[in-house]
């Protein structure tokens, strides 16, 4: 676990990483063990309140959101969820618990696909199996955010809807002041990109989401999967492109999804959870052979 610090006129900006983690399933193919990618939380501070950018996933998660957050001896004003995956708003229960006065948002199709989320279909038959008990008992819920703005202390925190990255309905949020983009998980830094719910035309759109991104010219850029001491820096927003390319040029080989696993760490081995990119493969190889075969 790390956090970093990072301060630019009024408003300052802090990271907090959560390690990777050891969940059920099989390993990929050169036996590395099945995990959940470590995982980020962002916390834009002001001068007396603080506005938190995604939450985590457990109840290990969530006390260490407690004890970062009371540390600055902030007041708690936002939460706000870039997009909806379990992963990055289940923790936040013990959290508002602590800070009932902070008020948990997402744009309105964010807050649909969060209550998808929660449903008996998906959290029974992933989120359970994967992560048991150790997920807070108590799920909150984002009420919607009224137009694409979050004002701290007179500071504008903007919202931009950005379509499909690794799933459906992705945000992120550009810091003007702080020359700061919090990506979400449209940019991917140091870690494998999750590519299961992607097919060859939400990858273009998660392409021109990464354009969008960078059209705000940011210095720092906050992935919501980075590896733990990775530095924020603009240049994984090229990097990620780069991934996503060199995914599908793989795929487009025809190649079998062993060979494309061996490639594509040949060529990104520096990015953690060998897993996460096994499980894209298998998913995306078994639709594209599909394909080829109904042709």
């Amino acid at each position: 676990m790390s956090h970093l610090r990072h301060e630019l006129g009024v408003l300052t900006f802090e990271v907090l990483v959560v390690d990777g983690q050891p969940i059920p399933g099989r390993p990929a193919p050169d036996g590395s063990p099945s995990m959940w990618s470590p995982t980020s939380a962002t916390l834009i501070c002001g001068e007396k309140r603080a506005v938190l950018i995604d939450g985590l996933t457990t109840k290990e998660h969530a006390a260490a959101l407690i004890d970062w957050i009371d540390g600055r001896g902030l007041e708690l004003q936002t939460i706000y969820v870039t997009h909806g995956h379990g992963d990055h708003f289940f923790g936040l229960g013990p959290l508002v618990a602590r800070h009932p006065g902070a008020e948990v948002v997402a744009l309105t199709e964010v807050v649909d696909r969060m209550q998808e989320q929660t449903s008996p279909e998906v959290y029974d038959s992933l989120w359970g199996p994967l992560f048991g008990d150790q997920i807070p008992e108590e799920i909150v819920k984002a009420v919607p955010l009224e137009g694409d703005r979050i004002d701290l202390e007179g500071h504008s925190l903007l919202v931009h809807r950005a379509g499909h990255s690794d799933r459906s309905d992705t945000t992120f949020v550009h810091v003007p002041e702080l020359d700061l983009v919090v990506a979400g998980d449209i940019v991917y830094n140091g870690v494998f990109p999750y590519t299961v719910d992607t097919d060859r035309a939400s990858r273009d759109e998660w392409r021109q989401a990464l354009d969008a991104i960078a059209a705000c010219k940011p210095s720092r850029v906050v992935a919501g999967h980075k590896a733990p001491t990775a530095d924020d820096d603009r240049r994984h927003i090229a990097e990620t492109r780069k991934f996503l390319d060199d995914f599908d040029a793989a795929l487009d080989s025809g190649a079998p999804p062993e060979e494309i696993f061996d490639s594509l760490v040949a060529t990104h081995h520096d990015r953690l959870n060998r897993t996460a990119l096994w499980v894209g493969i298998s998913v995306q190889a078994h639709h594209r052979d599909k394909q080829s075969t109904h042709r």
